[in-house]
């Protein structure tokens, strides 16, 4: 069977489940009535019979358990029970479920905020061709006048361009 097909017929099976558990007890059911025939015919009684049946035939419940694993996509069916399971010990616990639920919003809020941060500060390059060329310069004074910077600009033939920013004060 080409595999995907194979993933459509498992996750058909989803949906399908009770139907298919019926069929599958049937067919079982079947199987060890006629076993059970067969050794009555053999000359055992009938409650020797169906022992013999169901020790010959194995762990009934063991085989069911194989041939759902084999039908179904195992952790997609055993998620949609957690889930289920979880929801209904949010619903018994209701101020117990508003408190988690608050705290997760506020770990994935302030890990959130922290990333774009980090993001936006260290991760992300600098929007510049060669960031790795760029030079700060300081000037002492406490008011740097537009005059010194426009005689920088005229003076530095090093630099490709020049910019002014004022620190608040």
């Amino acid at each position: 069977m080409i595999p995907m097909n194979r993933f459509l017929a498992k996750f058909r099976a989803l949906f399908r489940k009770e139907k298919l558990d019926a069929d599958m007890a049937e067919e079982m059911r079947a199987h060890l009535e006629l076993q059970t025939a067969e050794n009555i015919r053999r000359g055992m009684s009938a409650d020797e019979a169906r022992y013999a049946a169901r020790r010959g035939f194995g762990g009934v419940e063991q085989i069911k358990e194989r041939a759902r694993a084999q039908r179904g996509i195992v952790w997609l069916e055993q998620t949609r029970q957690d889930l289920r399971y979880a929801g209904r010990q949010l619903r018994r616990n209701p101020g117990f479920s508003a408190t988690a639920i608050g705290i997760l919003a506020l770990g994935i809020g302030a890990t959130t905020a922290i990333f774009s941060v980090v993001n936006g500060i260290l991760l992300k390059p600098l929007p510049y061709d060669q960031p790795g060329q760029l030079v700060q310069i300081f000037e002492t004074s406490p008011v740097a006048s537009p005059g010194a910077f426009m005689d920088w600009r005229e003076q530095a033939t090093r630099f490709e361009g020049l910019a002014l920013i004022r620190a608040p004060r």
